[in-house]
């Protein structure tokens, strides 16, 4: 019969900590969405006549970068890249 199961011989449960999150490939891309968001906001905020321009950039330039920064964000960085 084997003994039985002690604590101590249990592997350590990880902490969430800033280590184990995001990683920072994924924290810049969502970095990079808040600011994108926040900047066409304050875009709209400041030309709020600007029919054509709000068209354009919100209903065609900020989806692409959403996606180009969403796809960014989740590829895995090369090993020899150190680039940010």
């Amino acid at each position: 019969m084997q003994a039985p199961f002690e604590a101590s011989e249990a592997q350590p449960t990880p902490t969430m900590d800033a280590s184990l999150g995001l990683p920072a490939r994924s924290m810049w891309g969502v970095l990079g969405l808040v600011l994108l968001t926040v900047g066409s906001l304050g875009l709209a905020w400041l030309f709020p006549d600007a029919t054509l321009m709000h068209f354009l950039w919100v209903g065609q330039i900020v989806p692409v970068l959403y996606l180009v920064l969403l796809w960014w964000g989740i590829q895995p960085a090369d090993s020899d890249d150190d680039a940010i």
